[in-house]
């Protein structure tokens, strides 16, 4: 049955044991096949009018919906949905007064989306006039659902059906099943599944139990669960006396591999972590950085944000699917990956509702939901997570949802760090370089040079890859020597055997041989500024993001308030002001940096309104902050 469900988000794996549990109504899997069969002698001509009458509409009779056909969007710039679905004929004539309005879909059980058949349902398609049509069928769906208060939505091209469930943000959860593999391979587990979650009594009753149940269990296991973490953690304050009860207590729920740098940070500490032998229970990956926060974090959440509004108080000239994705979002506190992901979802359904910047452009990239996302997570989305656990949680959250483990994700304290402005104010420091090496104002001249140059060509043309080929062995060097002063630069904020005179002297250093400069980082000064690095999460933005080298974020996001149970309290007025005196060397002039609060603070808000170099916005919980020109 494996082959036959395609994708799915939307029921767990014990949901689905559940449904197949269920009694098999041997009649409608007959009807089913027949249609079925029926249908493949003429799919291969079949258009999206011969799918919908020998295919679709025989498939809801069996399935037991009333239904009425072309319904009218109370948006005219809109093609509606090619079927409304009712749980029965009077509750069909009852609501047909109130067709084209906001009120019809608010009393029908769902809508159905058909396209023809074969055609990829995750994918857009080229095409001047019918933009909202020839974009991404799921989206086209996700803004039906999004738009009405219909709960259920379903996507179909005859071969593969899609239930999605209304979002309560901007989530797709979608589960699905491809029925012609299950028509060609005789499986009737996935008929039975089929019709178990596709039919009436599947869409207004079964899966609405199955949810409760799921819900009401989950809560009570992770309220046990919660209380035994927290019991075992309590009265310690060493990191290395509460990340072997964390791994430990969460071995059920994730497997050995997940806690990697926790693990490896243990090793450094000669702590050992026994490993589970038998594998971790079954849990919705889907969830996982929701579980984890309610596990670990002081508030037991995240609150509430409206990032569609925040994304679109940007300039009217702005709001291009191009400029869209041509952003830079940093998330300063991204904890499990909550507000991240949250960040890409936005982000991939604002793309399909905003236009190209030209009408006849066409991008492939962005028309396709799982490459749209992994542009997002490669060219978009940046977070520096402080603690380990957090943060091998973070990239576990992030593969298992979009398949794709994003380097932009990096550990490290986003408040401990210089920037390459720090080293230039040594400028006025007569520091001796080589007879012909340069100084350190040239070699940042350079380095800026570099990569401006590097971001401006092309892989796909093999010259340019050469190029950036020597740039990029150039860079390296540069940038590990670079980071390495910036540590020293750094540390002497906790120690004061390292003072100004060895950091004058590894400047000076900056562009010699190789064998010097290891000469010099063996020493127990260097090694000991290494040592503080690791320990602190010393984190230099321009260096682990390269980009900032030329150029800022327009977006930055921090949850001030946000901390996990083990770790001290930071009053957040204390913490907001932190994260705004580091985040704003790195907003664009016309950027934005945005605070989720758990709650209202109208006393940070009056001190935050009252400085003269940053314009306020305050909105319930939410704080925008951006530079005054």
């Amino acid at each position: 049955m494996q082959s036959t469900i395609v994708r799915n988000s939307l029921i767990s794996r014990q949901g689905i044991n559940k449904l197949l549990d269920l009694p098999q109504d041997d009649l409608v899997y007959v009807s089913l096949l027949e249609i079925l069969t029926r249908f493949q002698d003429i799919k291969k001509f079949a258009s999206e009018i011969h799918t919908e009458i020998h295919l679709i509409k025989p498939i809801l009779k069996i399935l037991g919906f009333a239904y009425e056909s072309k319904p009218k969007f109370f948006d005219e710039h809109i093609k509606g949905p090619d079927v409304a679905l009712f749980t029965n004929e009077t509750e069909r004539d009852r609501t047909s007064s109130l067709w084209g309005t906001p009120e019809y879909y608010a009393n029908t059980l769902g809508v159905l989306l058909l396209k023809r058949f074969g055609r990829n349902l995750e994918e857009g398609v080229s095409g001047f006039f019918l933009a909202f049509e020839n974009g991404i069928p799921l989206y086209q769906l996700f803004y039906f659902l999004k738009n009405t208060k219909t709960p259920w939505g379903i996507l179909t091209n005859g071969k593969h059906w899609m239930l999605m469930r209304k979002p309560l943000s901007h989530e797709t959860r979608v589960l699905s099943i491809d029925l012609e593999e299950a028509v060609q391979t005789n499986d009737r587990h996935a008929l039975h599944l089929f019709c178990n979650i596709f039919s009436l009594n599947g869409l207004s009753h079964t899966l609405g139990e199955l949810y409760e149940d799921e819900r009401q269990s989950m809560i009570t296991r992770l309220q046990e669960k919660k209380t035994a973490l927290r019991n075992s953690t309590t009265g310690f304050r060493k990191r290395t006396d509460i990340f072997p009860r964390i791994v430990g207590g969460l071995s059920d729920i994730f497997g050995n591999d997940v806690f990697i740098s926790t693990r490896n940070y243990l090793a450094e500490k000669d702590v050992w972590v026994q490993e589970r032998a038998t594998p971790p229970d079954m849990v919705d990956d889907f969830n996982i950085a929701d579980i984890s926060t309610f596990l670990f974090n002081k508030k037991g959440g995240i609150p509430e944000i409206d990032l569609e509004k925040i994304f679109f108080m940007r300039r009217p000239e702005d709001r291009t699917k191009d400029a869209l994705l041509s952003l830079k979002v940093l998330d300063m506190t991204p904890g499990f990956g909550n507000l991240s992901i949250e960040l890409v979802e936005c982000l991939a359904y604002l793309s399909f509702i905003l236009p190209y910047r030209e009408k006849n452009s066409f991008i492939t990239q962005w028309e396709d939901e799982k490459s749209l996302k992994r542009y997002i997570l490669e060219r978009i989305m940046y977070g520096i997570e402080k603690s380990h656990v957090s943060f091998d949680i973070l990239h576990y959250a992030l593969k298992t949802r979009y398949g794709y483990d994003s380097g932009n994700f990096k550990f490290g304290n986003p408040l401990i760090g210089m920037s390459l402005a720090d080293i230039a104010l040594h400028a006025g420091k007569k520091d001796q370089a080589g007879l012909f090496a340069k100084d350190h104002l040239e070699v940042l001249t350079d380095v800026r040079n570099m990569y401006r140059q590097f971001f401006s060509l092309s892989d796909k043309i093999k010259e340019d890859v050469v190029i950036k080929e020597e740039l990029s062995q150039k860079l390296d060097i540069y940038c590990d020597r670079l980071r390495d002063i910036m540590d020293l630069m750094t540390a002497t904020y906790f120690v004061k055997t390292i003072d100004d005179r060895k950091i004058h002297e590894s400047l000076s250093m900056l562009d010699c041989d190789t064998a010097t400069w290891n000469s010099m980082t063996s020493r127990d000064w260097f090694l000991q500024a290494k040592h503080l690095a690791k320990q602190n999460g010393f984190f230099h933005l321009e260096i682990e993001f390269p980009f900032l080298v030329n150029g800022a974020f327009d977006y930055i996001f921090v949850q001030p308030s946000q901390g996990l149970a083990w770790e001290d309290t930071i009053p957040v007025a204390d913490a907001t002001k932190a994260y705004i005196k580091r985040g704003m060397t790195y907003l664009k002039p016309h950027g934005t940096m945005v605070f989720v609060l758990d709650r209202p603070d109208r006393n940070l808000i009056g001190e935050l309104s009252r400085s003269k170099r940053y314009e306020t916005f305050a909105d319930h919980n939410i704080i925008l902050l951006s530079k005054r020109p």
